[in-house]
């Protein structure tokens, strides 16, 4: 009787080659699809940044274009982003957008990168900067001096209290 206890206990004392099997399967198995999320997510990472990247080089451009630093009479202009930027490139387009000095603007940036091409589009409403002058050639409005009953119009027409005067109102740019 000693002799079958013995027996019994050494026939379970390891893992069959079944069970070692199946659980190589389900380990391989799930690597396969452990990779693949890491490589989903990789590609995603990678269109954040393509986006990301994208729309900055669209608003600098765009802020070269109001600050009148690129020319808007062509009504097309195409180019390529140099230094850390190679690889991207840039087209600009024009269209009339109502008033005579207020254009629709059009900055398209585009990268193709491992196959696949990255493009962004940035579209704004823009006052022609050859139209709309600087603030130093503004002129300051003429004071009658002969007026006095309004106590909002003194020697600074900025400081006034008539709503429509002085600070927060804007001619151009974007409203909040």
């Amino acid at each position: 009787m000693n002799t079958r206890r013995c027996h019994i206990r050494s026939a379970r004392r390891g893992l069959s080659l079944i069970e070692v099997l199946v659980a190589l399967t389900i380990l391989v198995l799930a690597m396969g699809a452990i990779s693949r999320l890491v490589e989903i997510g990789t590609d995603r990472g990678a269109d954040a940044r393509m986006h990301t990247r994208g729309t900055r080089l669209a608003q600098a451009k765009m802020a070269e274009i109001e600050s009148g630093a690129l020319s808007l009479t062509d009504g097309l202009l195409e180019g390529e982003f140099t230094d850390d930027d190679a690889g991207w490139s840039y087209q600009i387009t024009t269209e009339a957008g109502g008033p005579p000095n207020l254009l629709l603007v059009h900055v398209r940036v585009s990268r193709t990168l491992q196959g696949r091409t990255f493009e962004l589009v940035l579209s704004q409403y823009v006052f022609d900067p050859t139209l709309m002058g600087s603030a130093a050639q503004a002129e300051r409005p003429a004071i009658d001096s002969g007026n006095a009953t309004d106590p909002g119009m003194g020697t600074d027409p900025g400081m006034g209290t008539d709503p429509g005067m002085g600070m927060g109102t804007a001619t151009g740019g974007m409203s909040p």
